[in-house]
């Protein structure tokens, strides 16, 4: 058997070969959009192995987009999902994006899909990094960062519910049947049976909220201004931007847990011609998606000065004849 362990870049655009639905990672379920190549990267790599265990963006088990809609079904009705995990969010340093694991089996024995939960089976650890950027107080100051978990207890306990298929309080086995009544949405939470006539638990309101202003202040850390015109030329959806209104949800939060959510300020749109602006808004560290610009920036940059040289030489070795003959004055 050949299996495939994969974690990649999440998200990216993608060039669609030409007669890309006539390859053979292609002709059954389809071609991925050309928006977005995580599914290009999983039907490759089942195109050629057994096995396939891949880390994805939490967002592929429940897309919007047609074509990914239509992979997922024909994952499902070809009995090729083995297992879905959704994975704790804020597990990674260098980014802030909910995960999960996905599964994937051509030689299963039977036709379940297990779905583990495990967003709330995490434990906080904390971890010390010294500033990377910026002047002294940033490089000299220790910087800690909180970052969610799996115990080996937890891991242990999600490999025997792969190894036996049998439910426990992170792992539900569901049906093809279940899967098509909720139109293929692969996210574990829906399939949890929730028993209303026990008290249901849930966390303080104030922890809620907290965790909530965390991934707000996330969003709000890199600020992104562009053209309005623009931005519908390249493809954002304005309407998905648009900044959530809480005052009426802080009005009540106020009341039950002395908290209340702060507000967005993450994206806006301008009349400058062609304006694009991002900006650093945390005082206490720089944004993770920064980062990743800083490092495709730099890495095009090395690429232009390389250009820029070459090109700088061929005008001096152009230029040195002429000037030593004294066909060109300075």
């Amino acid at each position: 058997m050949t299996v495939t362990i994969s974690n990649p870049p999440y998200n990216l655009k993608w060039n669609v070969p030409v007669l890309a639905n006539m390859q053979d990672r292609f002709v059954n379920a389809g071609v991925p959009p050309q928006s977005n190549a995580n599914f290009a990267f999983v039907l490759t790599a089942l195109n050629e192995s057994d096995k396939c265990v891949f880390l994805l963006p939490l967002s592929v088990l429940q897309s919007s987009n047609n074509q990914e809609q239509e992979i997922v079904k024909y994952f499902c009705e070809n009995n090729l999902i083995d297992s879905i995990i959704r994975c704790p969010d804020n597990m990674f340093e260098n980014t802030k994006i909910p995960t999960c694991i996905m599964v994937l089996n051509k030689n299963k024995m039977d036709q379940s899909v297990l779905m583990i939960d495990l967003s709330k089976r995490h434990e906080v650890e904390i971890r010390e990094q010294k500033g990377q950027f910026g002047n002294k107080a940033h490089t000299n100051r220790t910087y800690k960062k909180k970052i969610n978990i799996l115990t080996d207890d937890v891991i242990n306990q999600v490999v025997d519910c792969i190894k036996t298929r049998k439910e426990s309080n992170v792992c539900q086995v569901v049906t093809i049947e279940d899967i098509r009544e909720k139109k293929y949405n692969l996210s574990p939470l829906i399939y949890k049976e929730i028993d209303f006539s026990r008290e249901q638990s849930h966390r303080a309101y104030s922890d809620i909220v907290k965790d909530l202003n965390r991934v707000i202040l996330e969003k709000n850390a890199c600020k992104l201004t562009i053209n309005e015109s623009l931005a519908k030329k390249i493809g954002f959806d304005l309407s998905l931007y648009k900044k959530a209104d809480f005052e009426e949800l802080n009005t009540l939060l106020k009341k039950i847990a002395d908290e209340k959510i702060i507000k967005e300020d993450y994206f806006q749109t301008s009349k400058n011609k062609n304006e694009i602006k991002f900006e650093n808004k945390s005082k206490d560290s720089v944004s993770s998606i920064l980062m990743m610009i800083f490092q495709m920036w730099k890495q095009h940059i090395y690429y232009l000065n390389n250009e820029e040289n070459s090109y700088l030489a061929e005008l001096r070795d152009a230029l040195l004849p002429e000037l030593l003959n004294g066909n060109l004055e300075i």
